[in-house]
C-alpha cells in the first residue's frame, strides 16, 4: 500500500494553466526539498514564506510560496511541505523532475492513506473527503462535510463500544461459569441491549438509500410520445442545446444525458426516445431503451401534448411521475388541469409557463427522495451497507440461551464488521479500495 520510510510528492492542483499550483511533500525527509531547491531562508512552521526556486544548475525555475507543517500536526501527520508556485505546465513539470530526483511520486489516494494510518482520520471521514472533491451540487458538498466532522465514526464507534462493553460482560461468564445463574437479571439486560442495537442497526438500514443517492444523483427521465417536446424540455433543464430539436417525429433515437443541478440536488436527465410502435429496427432500439431507462428511473416526467388533452388515456397515477402538459402556449395560468383524476401542470418553453412551477416540483421530488436537510447520519456508500447488513446478521443470530461461547462470538463478529467501516482493523484490500479511487495529489 504505501512505504512509509519513503517521502512522497505530487500535484494537488489539476494541471493545467492556472494562477496557483500546489505541490505537495510528504515524509520523514521532506525538508531536504529546502536544501535541493537552494532555499536559504528560514522557514517558519505554519507560516507562508515567499523563496526563490533554483534547479541543480542554479538556474531560477519560479518564485513562490512554500509553507511547512511539522509532524504531528498536519493533513498526513508527517512533515509536509506545500509549494505554491505559479500554474505555468512548463513550472511544474520542472519542480516535479526536481523532486523526482530525490523523493517518490505519490500513488493515487496515499496522502489521505497515510493520514488514515496516522489517526488523523478513520476511514468514513476519509471518503468523506474523496466525496467533497468529487461534490458538484450544495447538498453532495453538505453530506460531505458532515462526513469529514466525524459524524457516522461517532455513530459507529458508539455501537461498537456498546457491543465491546456487553461481549467483556460475556466473556466473564465464560471465565467464571458458576455465576451465569445468579445473574441472570445481568443476562436479561443484555438481551435488551442487544435487541436495542438491532433495532438502531435496521432503522439506519431502512434509510431509501438516501445517502447513496444524494453522492450518485437522482434519475429523472423525460418520457412521452414523438413531438410532445421532451428535447425541447430537456434543453430548457440542461441550459444548453444539447438534443436536437425538430418537427418531424422520431428524432431522438438514443438516451441523452445531462447532470444538472436543481436546488443544491444532483440530478441526472434524461431525454429519451417518443414512445411508439415503430418498424424502423433503430428507431425500435431506441423506443427500447427509453422504456428500459424510463422504468429504472427514480423520477418521470411524462409529457402530453395541450391541444390533445381531452383525449389523453392516462389512468395510472404513479408517485414517482409527474404529468405535465406540453407546448400549452395558449394556456392563461399554470394551474394544474385535472383529467381523468390526475394533475397535470401546463407548460410553455416558448413563453415560459408553468417552467418554474415544474422545477419547483423536481426539487420537492428530489428533498423527498433524499430526505430533506435530516439532521441524522446516513450511509453513504455501499461499503457501510455491506458491513453493517453482516454486522445485522450476527446480532440477529445472538440468543440468549444459546451456549455463552456462540453468543460471545456473534457479538465479536457484530462488533468486527462495525470496525471494518471506519477501519479498526487490519484488512489491506478494503484500505486498498477506499484509496484507489483518489486523485494522486490527494
Amino acid at each position: 500500500m504505501t512505504n512509509t520510510n519513503e517521502t512522497i510528492f505530487a500535484l494537488s492542483t489539476v494541471l493545467g494553466k492556472s494562477g496557483v499550483a500546489v505541490i505537495r511533500i510528504s515524509g520523514n525527509y521532506a525538508l531536504k526539498a529546502l536544501n535541493h531547491f537552494h532555499i536559504k531562508k528560514e522557514i517558519k512552521p505554519r507560516f507562508a514564506t515567499l523563496v526563490d526556486l533554483y534547479d541543480d544548475s542554479n538556474q531560477l525555475i519560479d518564485n513562490g510560496i512554500i509553507i511547512y507543517f511539522p509532524a504531528p500536526n498536519s493533513f498526513t501527520g508527517e512533515d509536509v511541505i506545500e509549494l505554491q508556485v505559479h500554474g505555468s505546465k512548463a513550472v511544474i513539470k520542472i519542480i516535479l523532475e526536481e523532486l523526482s530526483k530525490i523523493f517518490v511520486m505519490a500513488r493515487p489516494g496515499e496522502f489521505s492513506l497515510r493520514a488514515f494510518l496516522n489517526g488523523k482520520f478513520d476511514l468514513t471521514q476519509i471518503e468523506g473527503i474523496a466525496d467533497l472533491i468529487d461534490a458538484e451540487t450544495k447538498m453532495q458538498a453538505k453530506q460531505a462535510i458532515k462526513q469529514i466532522s466525524g459524524e457516522l465514526e461517532r455513530l459507529y464507534s458508539n455501537w461498537r463500544q456498546r457491543l465491546i462493553t456487553i461481549q467483556s460482560k460475556i466473556e466473564a461468564y465464560i471465565d467464571f461459569p458458576e455465576d451465569i445463574w445468579a445473574e441472570k437479571n445481568e443476562l436479561e439486560k443484555i438481551n435488551n441491549e442487544v435487541q436495542s442495537l438491532v433495532r438502531l442497526i435496521r432503522e439506519h438500514l431502512n434509510d431509501n438509500r438516501r445517502g447513496e443517492r444524494l453522492r450518485e444523483g437522482l434519475h429523472v427521465v423525460i418520457t412521452g410520445e414523438p413531438n410532445v417536446g421532451k428535447s425541447t424540455l430537456f434543453n430548457f433543464l440542461a441550459k444548453r442545446d444539447i438534443a436536437i430539436v425538430s418537427e418531424y417525429a422520431g428524432t431522438t433515437r438514443d438516451v441523452l444525458e445531462a447532470h444538472i443541478d436543481i436546488g443544491g440536488y444532483p440530478i441526472i436527465l434524461s431525454d429519451t426516445a417518443g414512445i411508439r410502435e415503430s418498424s424502423d429496427p433503430i428507431e425500435s432500439e431506441g423506443i427500447s431503451r427509453a422504456k428500459k431507462r424510463s422504468f429504472e428511473a427514480n423520477l418521470r416526467i411524462e409529457l402530453f401534448p395541450f391541444e390533445q388533452r381531452h383525449n389523453i388515456n392516462c389512468n395510472v397515477v404513479n408517485s414517482d411521475t409527474i404529468y405535465v402538459l406540453s407546448k400549452a402556449d395558449d394556456v392563461i395560468n399554470n394551474h394544474n388541469i385535472k383529467i381523468n383524476g390526475i394533475d397535470l401542470l401546463p407548460i410553455s418553453i416558448l413563453k415560459g409557463i408553468g417552467t418554474n412551477k415544474l422545477i419547483s416540483l423536481i426539487k420537492e421530488k428530489a428533498e423527498e427522495k433524499f430526505g430533506h436537510d435530516r439532521d441524522t447520519p446516513v450511509i453513504t456508500r455501499q461499503r457501510h451497507r455491506n458491513h453493517m447488513k453482516k454486522a445485522l446478521e450476527h446480532l440477529q443470530r445472538f440468543n440468549i440461551d444459546n451456549p455463552i461461547e456462540l453468543i460471545s462470538e456473534d457479538l465479536r463478529l457484530a462488533a468486527f464488521e462495525l470496525g471494518a467501516v471506519i477501519g479498526i482493523i487490519d484488512v489491506e484490500e478494503i484500505l486498498s479500495s477506499v484509496f484507489s479511487n483518489f486523485c494522486v495529489g490527494k
